[in-house]
């Protein structure tokens, strides 16, 4: 027996010689670790009196961790006999996706996350399931099984069976967090040993990071192999000192005509190029894309801005709609909207919203009727799906159409269309999922009755598991126009205070900022202190003696 650190033992164990198929990543040798002393209720609130309050309330605590854990382990259960009973998927790890929608209207999340707990759930009870029965007795705290997941997710299933393995000779119910994190760390290096790196090759990615909707601010993030980041990075930075070196030249000859990258049209006011940083954004979000040898889409990619015809003539200030979801402000649309030609109008019920309908009479819906669908439609139809349907998506019929006898069949209208993702129009097509609207609702019986939408969508994904759906009404209702008419004055009027603020503290003594600032950074770096004692104290006007000294 050897001593590996405080409160921490290992005794050794034989080989695991239990015959393992051919080819089969061998086992890793097992280990007992477990701890210096049972966590034992007495262990539990040893740092409490015996018998006192405070010991009953660390136990019951204890307990109420241990019960969470019972619980999240019937969850995980729940999902994965649901995802192996279910004939759909028949288990099968691949189709996760198609159950995914049945799960997410009980689960009340999107089909990314519920498809998400559903692989989690199949890794945890059918992978790991020694690792599981810890957890499923309580013995192991929700966080660190969450933890686990998080580090096995890439893992393929032989690698985390071997894991399992380890982990099984872990005292899980004792072992301090530092020691499950430490033999995790160390289990998946053992049931990882001699797998290859992941080639660069196949990490090359874009996406969109870090949305942060109060700031109106989102990253982009690129990965890929160093040489092609690098290579990236560089002609970047060539590009940008180029443009810099030209805006400079442009500004000493007094140059007429625009200025290289002026995007603000500022630079001639400022008098000076933009920085280096500047420009890469500028050139990244503002040149075109080389596309050579393929040739450049003939129906490029729209962003729908939809602008109330009273803004446009300056007869208010009621927002404009971007996609259908996001309020633009109306001097910002109407400054969108000064560089376009054509204009598409869209009639919309001057009440609730909706858009008004369109008419067709072939399979393929008109322009007018898909740049509805999109408006109505901005993410996919299925319930709990958020894919966005700008691009990547398909106009689908909810009665079938009849090419060979359109009369009879489905017709291509509004009311009978709606816009899924490609992933679940596939699954449509398949017969897994089968959405269907109340044939009172459709305005073709022409009796004058019927609303323009929003329309209700009744979902039948599979074993009597029903949901119903509503599609997306339009946000610029005068009810909702005022709403965001306040917003965006108390938005204005706390800029302007911001902006105010900020002129009187560069008008204060840089010192006196510095030794505010140190203060406020000591007194949070050691909140027992008292402060330092050249520290302000903000005493409110008219403040009694008593508010003013302290009660103690």
């Amino acid at each position: 027996m050897g001593e590996l650190d405080e409160g921490e033992f290992l005794i050794d164990a034989e080989h695991d010689h239990a015959e393992q198929p051919e080819h089969a990543a061998p086992e890793p040798q097992r280990w007992r670790v477990r701890a210096r002393k049972p966590l034992t209720p007495e262990a539990v609130a040893a740092e409490c009196e015996p018998g006192s309050v405070d010991a009953a309330r660390v136990l019951d605590l204890h307990e109420s961790m241990k019960q969470r854990a019972r619980l999240y382990a019937a969850h995980l259960e729940r999902l994965a006999t649901f995802f192996r009973e279910d004939p759909d998927v028949q288990g099968v790890i691949d189709e996760a996706d198609i159950i995914a929608a049945k799960i997410a209207t009980g689960l009340r999340c999107t089909c990314r996350q519920a498809q998400s707990q559903v692989l989690d759930a199949h890794r945890a009870v059918e992978w790991m399931p020694r690792t599981f029965e810890n957890l499923r007795t309580g013995d192991l705290p929700e966080a660190w099984h969450q933890h686990l997941l998080r580090q096995i997710r890439r893992l393929e299933e032989h690698q985390v069976r071997s894991l399992d393995a380890h982990l099984a000779g872990v005292e899980l119910a004792s072992v301090s967090k530092t020691t499950f994190e430490r033999q995790l760390k160390y289990g998946i290096a053992l049931a990882t040993a001699g797998t290859l790196p992941t080639p660069p090759s196949e990490s090359r990615n874009v996406e969109i990071v870090d949305v942060n909707t109060e700031t109106g601010v989102a990253s982009l993030f690129v990965s890929g192999p160093i040489p092609e980041i690098t290579a990236l990075a560089h002609r970047l930075d060539v590009a940008a000192r180029t443009v810099q070196k030209a805006q400079r030249a442009a500004l000493e000859s007094d140059a007429e005509g625009p200025l290289p990258f002026d995007i603000d049209e500022d630079l001639a006011a400022r008098g000076r190029a933009h920085s280096l940083a500047t420009l890469r954004y500028a050139i990244l979000t503002h040149s075109l894309l080389d596309l050579d040898p393929v040739e450049e889409t003939r129906k490029p990619y729209k962003l729908l801005v939809t602008v109330p015809v009273t803004t446009m003539l300056g007869l208010d200030d009621a927002p404009a709609m971007l996609e259908g979801m996001t309020p633009i402000p109306a001097q910002q649309a109407r400054e969108l909207a000064a560089g376009e030609r054509t204009w598409t109008r869209i009639l919309t019920d001057p009440i609730t919203g909706a858009h008004l309908p369109v008419t067709a009479e072939s399979y393929s819906p008109p322009q007018q009727m898909r740049l509805q669908l999109r408006l109505r439609h901005p993410v996919c139809a299925v319930p709990g799906c958020d894919r966005r349907t700008a691009i990547a998506a398909e106009d689908d019929h909810l009665i079938e159409y009849d090419h060979d006898h359109p009369d009879q069949g489905g017709q291509t209208s509004l009311w009978n269309l709606h816009r899924l993702c490609w992933a679940h129009h596939a699954q449509k097509t398949a017969g897994l999922i089968d959405p269907s609207r109340d044939p009172r609702d459709d305005p073709a019986r022409g009796d004058g009755t019927t609303p323009a939408g929003p329309w209700e969508t009744t979902w039948d994904l599979g074993d009597s598991v029903l949901t119903r759906s509503h599609e997306h009404t339009d946000l610029a209702t005068p009810h909702m126009v005022e709403a965001l008419q306040r917003a965006w004055r108390t938005s204005q009027r706390h800029h302007e205070d911001a902006v105010r603020l900020h002129e009187q503290e560069k008008a204060r003594p840089v010192e006196e900022r510095v030794a505010e600032d140190r203060a406020l950074a000591t007194r949070k770096a050691y909140p027992g202190r008292s402060g330092s004692r050249d520290a302000r104290r903000i005493i409110p006007p008219g403040a009694s003696q008593e508010e003013v000294a302290p009660p103690f």
